[in-house]
Protein backbone atom coordinates (compact mmCIF):
# COMPACT_ATOMS: atom_id res chain seq x y z
CA UNK A 1 0.00 0.00 0.00
CA UNK A 2 2.84 2.36 0.86
CA UNK A 3 4.55 1.74 -2.50
CA UNK A 4 1.29 2.45 -4.32
CA UNK A 5 1.02 5.86 -2.62
CA UNK A 6 4.66 6.65 -3.43
CA UNK A 7 4.09 5.63 -7.06
CA UNK A 8 0.95 7.79 -7.33
CA UNK A 9 2.79 10.78 -5.83
CA UNK A 10 5.73 10.32 -8.20
CA UNK A 11 3.42 10.02 -11.22
CA UNK A 12 1.50 13.14 -10.17
CA UNK A 13 4.67 15.17 -9.72
CA UNK A 14 6.20 14.04 -13.02
CA UNK A 15 2.99 14.80 -14.94
CA UNK A 16 2.71 18.27 -13.41
CA UNK A 17 6.35 18.97 -14.27
CA UNK A 18 5.79 17.77 -17.83
CA UNK A 19 2.64 19.86 -18.20
CA UNK A 20 4.49 22.91 -16.92
CA UNK A 21 7.15 22.62 -19.62
CA UNK A 22 4.64 22.47 -22.49
CA UNK A 23 4.64 25.67 -24.57
CA UNK A 24 1.45 27.68 -24.59
CA UNK A 25 -0.53 28.31 -27.76
CA UNK A 26 0.50 31.96 -27.47
CA UNK A 27 4.20 30.99 -27.48
CA UNK A 28 3.73 28.80 -30.54
CA UNK A 29 1.97 31.65 -32.34
CA UNK A 30 4.87 34.00 -31.53
CA UNK A 31 7.36 31.48 -32.89
CA UNK A 32 5.30 31.08 -36.06
CA UNK A 33 5.10 34.85 -36.54
CA UNK A 34 8.83 35.23 -36.00
CA UNK A 35 9.61 32.58 -38.63
CA UNK A 36 7.14 34.16 -41.04
CA UNK A 37 8.73 37.59 -40.57
CA UNK A 38 12.19 36.14 -41.21
CA UNK A 39 10.97 34.75 -44.53
CA UNK A 40 9.68 38.20 -45.50
CA UNK A 41 12.95 39.77 -44.39
CA UNK A 42 14.91 37.78 -47.01
CA UNK A 43 14.01 40.34 -49.68
CA UNK A 44 14.90 43.19 -47.34
CA UNK A 45 18.25 41.51 -46.61
CA UNK A 46 18.99 41.26 -50.33
CA UNK A 47 18.22 44.97 -50.76
CA UNK A 48 20.51 45.86 -47.87
CA UNK A 49 23.33 43.78 -49.33
CA UNK A 50 22.99 45.63 -52.66
CA UNK A 51 23.65 49.05 -51.03
CA UNK A 52 26.86 50.31 -52.66
CA UNK A 53 27.80 52.64 -49.80
CA UNK A 54 27.55 49.87 -47.21
CA UNK A 55 29.52 47.54 -49.50
CA UNK A 56 32.26 50.16 -49.80
CA UNK A 57 32.41 50.73 -46.05
CA UNK A 58 32.51 47.01 -45.34
CA UNK A 59 35.32 46.52 -47.86
CA UNK A 60 37.35 49.36 -46.34
CA UNK A 61 36.69 48.07 -42.85
CA UNK A 62 37.92 44.57 -43.66
CA UNK A 63 40.73 45.58 -46.01
CA UNK A 64 42.34 48.28 -43.89
CA UNK A 65 41.81 46.69 -40.50
CA UNK A 66 42.92 48.88 -37.61
CA UNK A 67 44.42 51.65 -39.74
CA UNK A 68 42.86 55.11 -39.77
CA UNK A 69 40.79 54.34 -42.87
CA UNK A 70 39.55 51.05 -41.43
CA UNK A 71 38.61 52.64 -38.12
CA UNK A 72 36.75 55.45 -39.87
CA UNK A 73 34.79 52.85 -41.86
CA UNK A 74 34.01 51.02 -38.61
CA UNK A 75 32.79 54.25 -37.03
CA UNK A 76 30.45 54.86 -39.96
CA UNK A 77 29.19 51.27 -39.90
CA UNK A 78 28.09 51.64 -36.26
CA UNK A 79 24.50 52.46 -37.12
CA UNK A 80 21.24 50.64 -37.64
CA UNK A 81 21.98 50.29 -41.35
CA UNK A 82 25.47 48.95 -40.68
CA UNK A 83 24.13 46.47 -38.14
CA UNK A 84 21.43 45.35 -40.58
CA UNK A 85 24.09 44.95 -43.30
CA UNK A 86 26.23 42.76 -41.06
CA UNK A 87 23.26 40.61 -39.97
CA UNK A 88 22.20 40.14 -43.60
CA UNK A 89 25.77 39.32 -44.65
CA UNK A 90 26.16 36.82 -41.81
CA UNK A 91 22.85 35.16 -42.68
CA UNK A 92 23.86 34.89 -46.34
CA UNK A 93 27.22 33.37 -45.40
CA UNK A 94 25.54 30.84 -43.10
CA UNK A 95 23.16 29.83 -45.89
CA UNK A 96 26.12 29.36 -48.24
CA UNK A 97 27.91 27.17 -45.67
CA UNK A 98 24.82 24.98 -45.37
CA UNK A 99 24.59 24.69 -49.14
CA UNK A 100 28.28 23.76 -49.49
CA UNK A 101 28.14 21.19 -46.71
CA UNK A 102 25.37 19.19 -48.37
Amino acid sequence: MKSLIVFAAAATLSMSALAGSMPDHKDMKEIHNKLHNEMNNDQVNENILQDKELQRLHKEMTRYGLSEVGMEARRQMISEEGGAYHRALEKKQMEQKVTYSK
